[in-house]
């Protein structure tokens, strides 16, 4: 989580240097390409973060099922797909060819980045209503079951305001209120950054987070027994 902060950080420090040195000089001097390496880096790390919490990875369990493994699988490849057509859609305009083409792929790559996020947190939430009828804890269990459900409310808010709603806000002002569209999609990723580090930081003796002995046991026997 500190990672992503600091990326994120570092590519608007860029994105910012960016348009100075356009504006002024009118060559980016090679902030662009920074702005476009942290930008990769933070859509990995915050995919990376989103796909951890939603699995419950350390906090409801200390390991990852295959099929949570395979989704970030193919996150990765989806996130790398979706930046090339970023920079492409960048660098380029409208009356370069195959410019409609990478703006569709674009948005089939977030479309399809944003679906696989949301099935880890989907899994999670189905797991603990079972968790809540069938075992003992079902206060423990309604518990964590109660933010997860608001985790994935919120994460459906976010990416849709800032992939729908920010774009449409944006596309009906003029050229001069451009910044509106960005102030209001970074202002949506630190509400969304606050909630999800406030709730899932790693302090001690979380009670949303306290990871069953018999499990981290359970596991224990098994990596011996297959050793």
């Amino acid at each position: 989580m500190a990672a992503l902060l600091l990326v994120k950080s570092l590519k608007l420090i860029c994105a910012a240097e960016d348009k100075l040195h356009v504006s002024t000089t009118g060559s980016p001097h090679g902030w662009d390409v920074a702005f476009y390496a942290f930008g990769f880096l933070k859509g990995i790390m915050l995919f990376t973060v989103i796909v951890l919490i939603g699995t419950g990875w350390s906090f409801l369990k200390p390991y990852l099922h295959e099929r949570e493994k395979n989704v970030l699988m193919v996150v990765f490849p989806l996130q790398v797909l979706e930046n090339i057509a970023n920079v492409v859609i960048d660098e380029t305009g409208p009356a370069t060819k195959d410019w409609v083409a990478w703006n569709q792929i674009f948005l089939l790559m977030d479309i399809l980045c944003c679906f696989a996020v949301l099935m880890p947190i989907m899994w999670s939430i189905k797991s603990l209503r079972e968790a809540s009828k069938n075992d003992g804890k079902a206060a423990r269990n309604l518990e964590k079951l109660t933010l997860f459900r608001q985790f994935y409310l919120v994460l459906v808010v976010y990416l849709y305001f800032t992939r729908v709603a920010a774009t449409a806000i944006g596309s009906v002002m003029g050229y001069r209120f451009e910044w509106v569209r960005y102030f209001l999609g970074e202002a949506a990723s630190l509400v969304f950054y606050g909630f999800v580090f406030y709730n899932f930081q790693p302090v001690e003796k979380n009670p949303y987070f306290r990871v069953e002995e018999e499990e981290v046991g359970g596991q224990l026997l098994a990596k011996v027994e297959s050793f």
